[in-house]
């Protein structure tokens, strides 16, 4: 689509609006209309008021989805490129920040949809969607063609003590039980990392760290678990005594059961 000179000047004065949050929108007719971002954590991330979506939409053909990376750059994410491709239309992506010196500075880029698949090794940290319980939900349907359950969670929230143990309380309602013994594969092993209140991180068990789905790079053990720690890129590591310490409960989905669970 065609970034207008006036598209460019209301998606900017939106995104420094809202700073240091992200802002968010729709292109429609040629016109931005901006929306509220209902995202739990605003400043990583964007959630357009279903509502205001809903409202806008009897308006016209959506011609783009717009939100901005504070202190960031125009480029899609990892996230938004797997957001894209579920929503099939042009999203425009706004930079927009300021530097150690007090100067501002924006780019505005327009991104057509493609159809992207973020890997299970390697890929970004985006709390709510790529975290240890994506990863999770992403290995079951992919490797098992297992669909789990989402959750609604808001980024440390095992730091509270007073909140819901996520965890602890929901992995009855995604059909797992707990197991005792050695963990086999595709087990989940729930862990306490850090100073928490909660069991807070989910390892999957995945013995030769072979994946069905996707082609990795060989590593040596038997052992092997596959997770996404907070802030960093997924890995494969050897399930050893740091994670034995760390074990709270192992966890066994109801359709990989046998008679001897």
């Amino acid at each position: 689509m065609k970034l207008t000179k006036q598209l460019k000047s209301a998606i900017i004065t939106h995104a420094k609006a809202v700073y240091p949050s992200e802002c968010c929108g729709l292109v429609i007719n040629g016109t931005y209309h901006p929306c509220n971002n209902i995202a739990p954590n605003p400043v990583d991330t964007f959630e357009i008021d279903p509502v205001q979506f809903i409202e806008l939409s009897a308006l016209g053909d959506i011609q783009a989805i717009v939100h901005s990376h504070p202190n960031g750059n125009a480029e899609p994410s990892e996230v938004d490129k797997v957001q894209m491709g579920l929503h099939g239309v042009d999203w425009l992506i706004c930079a927009y920040g300021v530097h150690a010196d007090g100067q501002e500075y924006f780019d505005i880029k327009c991104h057509k949809p493609t159809i992207y698949t973020t890997p299970l090794l390697g890929r970004e940290y985006h709390h709510g969607t790529q975290d240890c319980y994506g990863i999770v939900q992403d290995y079951y349907d992919r490797e098992l063609n297992i669909i789990l359950p989402d959750f609604q969670r808001v980024d440390e929230w095992w730091e509270d003590k007073d909140h819901e143990p996520l965890y602890e309380n929901n992995f009855k309602k995604a059909r797992f039980e707990v197991v005792t013994g050695t963990p086999q594969k595709h087990d989940v092993i729930l862990c306490r990392v850090g100073r928490t209140h909660h069991v807070n991180h989910a390892l999957i068990f995945i013995g030769d760290g072979k994946l069905q789905s996707e082609t990795t790079p060989d590593c040596v053990g038997d052992c092997l678990v596959l997770h996404h720690p907070h802030g960093r890129l997924s890995v494969r590591e050897i399930y050893g005594e740091s994670w034995h310490k760390r074990t709270a409960m192992i966890v066994r989905h109801k359709e990989l059961m046998n008679e001897n669970d």
